[in-house]
């Protein structure tokens, strides 16, 4: 087995990068919507309703809204509406 005890390694590492990158979009997004709607509920309602109304309103310069809805059906069982949000103005 040999050994080399006198290892004298020059090494020299030169690195030069220019990397140019342009981008361009140019997006046009049009949307038509034509909803034709026919609703027609028969409900049988013998005694037992609950109706409600929203009206929230905010006035100012600087507005927010938000409306979370949830609507659950147990068919021949039970209904039920969960309605919360805010209006809220500067």
């Amino acid at each position: 087995m040999t050994y080399y005890s006198d290892v004298n390694l020059d090494a020299s590492y030169d690195f030069n990068s220019n990397i140019d990158m342009d981008f361009y979009s140019d997006l046009d997004v049009y949307s038509d919507w034509d909803v034709d709607h026919n609703i027609d509920v028969c409900v049988d309602i013998d005694g037992n309703d609950a109706t409600f109304a929203i009206d929230v309103q905010a006035y100012g310069s600087d507005t927010s809204v938000e409306l979370n809805l949830v609507v659950a059906v147990e068919e021949g069982e039970w209904s039920s509406i969960t309605a919360s949000g805010y209006a809220a103005a500067s």
